[in-house]
């Protein structure tokens, strides 16, 4: 067995940096249409991140096909205007979903045949920041009133974004939902989801942190009511 193989019962996390792809593999990989998506970005570390996100998710979902990365087919129709910029998805018959993130010095890939996923990295560029607003506009009264008890309400707060911002992908609503309608457990706590307004049950859905390392954090939402076993690999295996 590969030590990359996909297993029926888990989801992948892949891991890169911006900087970690060669340029000439980065363009050997990514179409030519989000080459030049990834251009309209101003500073080169955004462009970078949005290179490396494309040929991570490809390469990694090759390790699982047999495919060279460059044949992968994804499709990334919006649901509201049809334009290529939605979440991505695998032909049906591949049987992996699969989601994208990047912040920071990360970028993460998640793969799983459990049902469909979102994964979300965030980062604090100042340790101990804390945006009170977005807070009272993004979290319920209950984890409002949990968060002002933290140590470091910012970065429980960070963990409370990307858990609601993973739980969003992979439903596909993406910031349509007003994350105030989502509750989800404390920082301190397990992650988990504890109410929404959308049909699919709590106990439907699986939530996971995950490890990007210092000043990130980062979260994994699958939609199944199956236990979720994680692995998180790195780039330098696909390399």
């Amino acid at each position: 067995m590969a030590a990359d193989q996909l297993l029926d019962d888990e989801c992948q996390i892949w891991w890169a940096r911006p900087d970690q792809v060669p340029d000439d593999q980065l363009a050997a990989v990514v179409p030519e249409a989000e080459q030049r998506r990834a251009g309209r970005y101003r500073q080169r570390v955004d462009r970078q991140r949005s290179l490396t996100g494309a040929w991570l998710l490809r390469t990694a979902v090759a390790a699982q096909t047999g495919e060279h990365p460059d044949e992968v087919l994804l499709d990334r129709t919006c649901a509201d205007c049809g334009q290529q910029h939605g979440r991505p998805r695998l032909p049906a018959g591949v049987g992996i979903e699969v989601s994208v993130s990047h912040a920071g010095d990360r970028v993460a890939v998640a793969l799983t045949r459990l049902g469909e996923v979102g994964v979300d990295v965030g980062f604090a560029p100042l340790i101990g920041q804390f945006d009170r607003d977005l807070a009272e506009n993004t979290l319920s009264a209950k984890e409002l009133a949990a968060l002002e008890t933290s140590d470091n309400p910012g970065a429980a707060f960070l963990q409370l974004w990307v858990r609601k911002e993973a739980l969003l992908k992979a439903t596909g609503h993406g910031l349509r939902m007003p994350m105030s309608r989502i509750e989800v457990s404390p920082a301190g706590e397990p992650p988990a989801l504890v109410a929404w307004p959308l049909d699919i049950p709590v106990d439907g859905v699986r939530l996971a942190m995950l490890n990007p390392g210092p000043r990130h954090h980062a979260a994994v939402a699958v939609l199944t009511g199956q236990p979720l076993r994680i692995r998180e690999l790195d780039a330098d295996l696909l390399l």
